[in-house]
């Protein structure tokens, strides 16, 4: 974990998230998905909060917030903007595979926006979701992001030529890992999945799917374009994506899919 920390160590989230119209996409589209979900009085948990773009958005909005985050950089620096904000949420230094500090089935969503980004194990990813089974209520809401490998492909045959080579492909492809000491120890820390494992982790362990979107679509391979547009242009193509957004044939090849589903019981496991 410790190179994980590092890599997120000096990072500003909040700012990766404005500073473009694509990665406004990202937080735009997440943002609208939860929504429903999002009403005053919830009680939502995010599980690799980071600086608290999200965790502070959701509560302004009048949810009780709970936000874990592994880099204790990280939490300081939410907390920091919390406090300047006006904003009361919970904070702690943890790990999103062992939340103790969140009580049995205390959660109406549990919102897992950045773990499944590095968690390199199957029993890594499989503990983090029976952690959110334990902290949800009945019917409680899970959200989960993750990166396609797929879309990692396209992104190193645009900029990385060094990586495209058999070995890195290969491993890419067959288990969503970056091992080659060429990548940048962002991939190398990496998971990247694939859409039907994400849709699986989620219906093996008791989850009934709500919904499962390409949360950047097609933006990022025209950025170039996104990012000139005016405000109204934006604004129109960012209601395009909406309408889109829920094709399955996006899913694969956008950099981020986020995979919403309510907690059915385990009952439900045993069917799958």
């Amino acid at each position: 974990m410790d190179a994980l920390i590092a890599q997120y160590t000096g990072a500003d989230e909040d700012a990766r998230l404005v500073r473009q119209y694509i990665t406004r996409m990202e937080f735009d589209t997440t943002m609208h998905a939860l929504a429903p979900y999002l009403t005053a009085g919830a009680s939502v948990c995010e599980l690799g909060a980071a600086t608290g773009r999200y965790a502070l958005t959701f509560a302004q909005m009048g949810c009780d917030v709970t936000a874990v985050e592994l880099a204790p950089e990280q939490v300081e620096m939410l907390q920091a903007k919390a406090e300047a904000q006006g904003v009361s949420l919970k904070s702690f230094v943890g790990n999103a595979c062992h939340v103790p500090m969140i009580p049995d089935a205390s959660q109406d969503l549990c919102v897992i926006l950045g773990p499944l980004y590095h968690l390199q194990s199957q029993a890594e990813r499989a503990q983090v979701i029976e952690e959110a089974k334990r902290i949800l209520k009945p019917d409680g809401v899970v959200a989960i992001a993750y990166i396609s490998r797929f879309f990692v492909a396209g992104l190193f045959a645009q900029r990385f030529p060094e990586l495209i080579c058999p070995e890195v492909l290969s491993q890419l492809l067959e288990n969503g890992l970056v091992t080659d000491p060429k990548a940048d120890s962002f991939f190398r820390v990496g998971y990247f999945a694939t859409p039907q494992e994400m849709e699986q982790l989620l219906t093996s362990n008791g989850f009934q799917l709500s919904s499962h979107l390409a949360t950047d679509g097609i933006g990022r391979y025209i950025a170039a374009g996104v990012n000139q547009f005016t405000p109204a242009q934006y604004d129109t193509w960012l209601a395009h994506h909406l309408n889109t957004c829920t094709e399955p044939a996006l899913l694969g090849a956008s950099n981020h899919g986020l995979v919403i589903a309510t907690f059915a019981g385990d009952a439900v496991s045993s069917e799958h």
